[in-house]
């Protein structure tokens, strides 16, 4: 069963937060050829998509394998993309035996801005 994490997110600002993959002892899953992918949705199953992160870290995750860990990273256009009041997310991952495994979802919710 996947982790579940809500965050608020500022609009039109960059957004990052770690996800640690660990096994029931605290220690990190390696990720070594695993790759990932990260949608984030009006809700849940949702047909209107506001924008998909994939790794390699041009892609927006960027993955550090010994360490179980994976980097998320949102762009200020992206953030704008949000929808209002929150928008649904989960994170994929594929293992290097294409395993699929959802690592974690939640919502987003979008903190308006002023400046743009």
């Amino acid at each position: 069963m996947a982790g579940q994490k809500n965050f608020e997110v500022d609009q039109n600002a960059t957004f990052s937060f770690i996800v640690e993959y660990k096994d029931n002892n605290g220690l990190p899953i390696d990720l070594t050829g695993a790759t990932a992918k990260m949608q984030v949705r009006d809700t849940k199953g949702g047909a209107k998509l506001a924008f998909t992160l994939t790794s390699p870290s041009t892609g927006g995750i960027t993955i550090t394998p010994l360490l179980g860990q994976l980097t998320i990273k949102m762009t200020p256009t992206q953030t704008n993309k949000l929808f209002y009041p929150k928008s649904s997310y989960d994170i994929m991952i594929t293992d290097s035996n294409t395993n699929k495994i959802k690592l974690l979802e939640g919502f987003l919710t979008l903190s308006r801005s002023v400046t743009i």
